[in-house]
């Protein structure tokens, strides 16, 4: 419960689990594609990066 206090653990796990499920969304939908890439699996490993840093700010803290 102690973790809830810490805003880097949550913002991690939200851009955590946002681009976690964007990223894995984009393999299996047609849409976001521009330039024949999908912007969606760019943007969803780029949140996936950023949440994943977020908790690794937030247990170094510790």
């Amino acid at each position: 419960m102690e973790k809830l206090n810490d805003l880097r653990f949550i913002i991690g796990m939200f851009f955590g689990l946002a681009g976690a499920m964007l990223f894995v969304l984009s393999f299996f939908t047609d849409g976001g594609k521009e330039f024949g890439r999908s912007l969606n699996h760019f943007a969803g490993a780029g949140m996936l990066v950023f949440g994943i840093f977020m908790l690794w700010l937030s247990k170094r803290s510790e």
